[in-house]
């Protein structure tokens, strides 16, 4: 609903502003307007039925006030009660024709009593007036589409049934923003108490239901508000917006923490470039780690709150850049989320054709990389209302949302926050992770220095992705987006990198890949499989999507420059052993000949092909072959 403030009624009417002034409103009856100043005062400061009792000794003076009239209906509106508000409008419709506001507030009470062809009647009479003020004229040109898209909708409404995720997570107080982990284990929140303090609580998923929250109290929560967060897949790390925070740039900026072992750390701003001394807010990271979505009343937008995004690249945070008019409006859109298959973007607007107040919409990135009409998520997900805060888990199955409707089943305090299971036509693309943990393959225990762990797009040869293992604990987690083959590689300093391969290409899954990663420290008599060194079946030239695993191995070899190595090639045992030999012998030489090219010294290679007499995994399944179709490297 969009209740225009009374005072530009005024200020209209003075000629202070460029719209058409309104016909006369005032009053000549001293006591009228005596008691319309009186109600005025009382409306500023919402005391509502002080203001009633005001207006009404105003029009009992007299009748036709049209300004006494219309602040009734703006109070009828403020209340709720929109069939009262639709009364007052058209008795001043009577009273003056030519009172253009009323055509206006009478389509706004019509639309949100879902009355949707006569509230299009109504804006369109309202546009037939001349040198009306310009924002009104797009909100009511905006609104005429909402209507005809809201009347559609109604009448094929998609299925909606909310879940409360019960008293672990809502309390009586307000819990909304939610954010998950790629596994869907661990929620982060924020919830505001009865002194407006907002705060970050954190809840897990433990047999079935959502465990009894706990307050993530100091570094990360102080005394000021902190609020719409957004984790990293392994949520270790952690995006948030900061308001009123002493070091902010402007109203409320962003800030990042992160995990040391098992302690959160102290927040720290965010660049410069990216905050402003505007308002930042509602960041959402993508599964890669690399992009970070936004909100922002920054100049150089197409409204007043539009979507950003800023990059991380090897200089840090890039200048942010709008998302453009494919998804801003003129209007508001923010509370980004960015899911993890890379390409859905869900957002809230009122700019785009809706149900009324906010919607929310999810755009999707074309294979140009170009953002698409967004498409509201439908009736009744979306209503008269506003709904905003979504999010999406990463199996594309539910989504998740705050609202303080107490008709909602299971309702428990101001504001709660529900899941629901998304419609067809709300459903992102496939994702899937790989979780597991790192540890030193001799000794069993945590590796004392840094592991990262990269995902590498094989068909791009680029990365998609990286994660740094648990400094305490070893563990990690990183999202797979579907519909592509992947390299794994897993490195730390003085060790043998880890390799493994994700083919899903012809096979998208959500199912996760749970794994443990060995690394074996650089001594003589390691050897370690590399996965994705790739050949066609029956041929010893390298395959582009060889490219990275390469790279890997040849940074390993320059930054290592005592180390000599064995390169060994290995099949199943489909065909010929004379025929795996040869094979497995001339794509050992291809490797070593790649490396060779590239600057390593040729003593310090050599190549020996072993065919199918080495054996990783029986030959009796697709996955032992596939294991066993490896090119490996030892210590020499």
């Amino acid at each position: 609903m969009k209740i225009i403030n009374l005072l530009l009624i005024l200020f209209w009417f003075h000629g202070l502003s460029y719209g058409q002034p309104l016909p006369d409103g005032i009053s000549k009856n001293k006591k009228a307007v005596e008691y319309f100043d009186k109600a005025m005062q009382f409306y500023e400061q919402r005391e509502y039925n002080q203001a009633l009792i005001q207006l009404d000794l105003a029009i009992d003076k007299d009748p036709t006030y049209l300004d006494a009239n219309d602040l009734v209906g703006q109070v009828y509106m403020e209340q709720g009660d929109l069939a009262a508000a639709e009364k007052i409008y058209l008795k001043i419709i009577k009273l003056n024709p030519e009172y253009w506001l009323a055509y206006y507030q009478l389509a706004e009470v019509s639309f949100d009593q879902m009355n949707y062809n006569t509230a299009e009647l109504w804006y369109q009479k309202f546009l037939t007036f001349n040198h009306l003020p310009e924002k009104e004229k797009a909100e009511a040109a905006k609104q005429i589409s909402s209507c005809r898209f809201a009347a559609k909708a109604i009448k094929n409404p998609v299925p909606f049934s909310p879940t409360n995720l019960g008293s672990g997570v809502n309390s009586i107080l307000s819990e909304y923003f939610p954010t998950l982990t790629a596994d869907e284990q661990t929620m982060f929140f924020t919830c505001m108490d009865n002194r407006s303090q907002e705060d970050f609580l954190i809840s897990t998923f433990v047999d079935g239901k959502w465990t009894d929250a706990l307050n993530m109290g100091p570094p990360i929560n102080s005394p000021e508000n902190e609020g719409a967060s957004t984790t990293s897949a392994d949520g270790q790390y952690l995006f948030f917006t900061a308001c009123q925070n002493p070091k902010n740039l402007g109203s409320c900026d962003l800030w990042l923490t992160f995990t040391k072992g098992d302690k959160w750390q102290p927040a720290m701003h965010m660049p410069d470039n990216v905050n402003s001394k505007y308002k930042e807010t509602q960041p959402s990271l993508s599964a890669d780690g690399k992009t970070l979505y936004f909100a922002s009343n920054r100049p150089g937008g197409f409204g007043d709150m539009d979507i950003w995004k800023t990059t991380f690249e090897k200089n840090g945070w890039t200048n942010p850049v709008n998302l453009g008019p494919s998804i801003n409006t003129p209007f508001d859109d923010e509370c980004p989320f960015i899911h993890q298959d890379g390409v859905s973007l869900y957002f809230a607007s009122d700019g785009w054709p809706g149900m009324g107040g906010r919607d929310l919409f999810r755009s999707k990135l074309n294979e140009k990389a170009e953002w698409q009409v967004p498409e509201n998520l439908g009736y009744p997900v979306n209503t008269v209302g506003n709904e905003e805060g979504l999010i999406v888990n990463r199996s594309g199955t539910m989504g998740y949302f705050s609202s303080d409707k107490k008709t909602n089943p299971g309702h428990l305090g101001r504001v709660d926050i529900y899941s629901f299971l998304l419609p067809d036509n709300a459903k992102p693309g496939i994702a899937s992770y790989v979780k597991g943990k790192v540890y030193d393959a001799e000794t069993k225990g945590i590796i004392p220095v840094k592991v990262i762990i990269e995902l590498t797009d094989l068909g791009a040869s680029s990365l998609a992705g990286f994660c740094k293992a648990n400094d305490k604990t070893g563990k990690f987690l990183m999202v797979i987006p579907g519909n592509k083959n992947y390299a794994m590689n897993v490195a730390a300093e003085g060790y043998l990198f880890y390799s493994e391969n994700f083919a899903i290409k012809d096979n998208p899954s959500t199912d996760p890949y749970l794994i443990d990663v060995p690394l074996k420290k650089i001594r003589v008599g390691q050897t370690v499989p590399l996965y994705n060194i790739l050949f066609d079946v029956n041929k010893f030239d390298l395959k582009a999507e060889s490219n990275a695993e390469l790279e890997r191995l040849l940074n390993l070899l320059n930054s290592n420059t005592t180390l000599k190595v064995e390169i060994g090639g290995h099949t199943d045992n489909s065909g010929t052993e004379s025929i795996n030999l040869l094979l497995s012998k001339n794509r050992a030489k291809s490797v070593q000949d790649w490396l060779i090219a590239k600057g390593i010294v040729a003593s310090r290679l050599t190549y020996k092909g072993y065919g199918s007499s080495v054996p990783l995994l029986p030959n009796t399944s697709d996955e032992g072959k596939r294991k066993n179709r490896r090119t490996e490297i030892k210590v020499m």
